[in-house]
């Protein structure tokens, strides 16, 4: 796992709290965007986990 997966990780783990915050507190239209955009990054994440485990799985001996 590099640096970029473990960016996309954080970012999309804050996104979506920040997102949930002020969904519940106050302006709902951004809060909603923000909690779409955190979903979006957890989704790459996990696309750039599947695609390193199957690299890592078709390189070894």
């Amino acid at each position: 796992m590099n640096g970029g997966v473990l960016a996309l990780m954080i970012a999309g783990l804050v996104g979506f709290g920040v997102g949930a915050y002020l969904a519940a507190t106050g302006d709902r239209t951004t809060g909603i965007a923000l909690m779409a955009m955190g979903l979006m990054f957890q989704v790459l994440t996990l696309r750039q986990l599947k695609l390193a485990k199957s690299k890592d799985d078709d390189d070894a001996g």
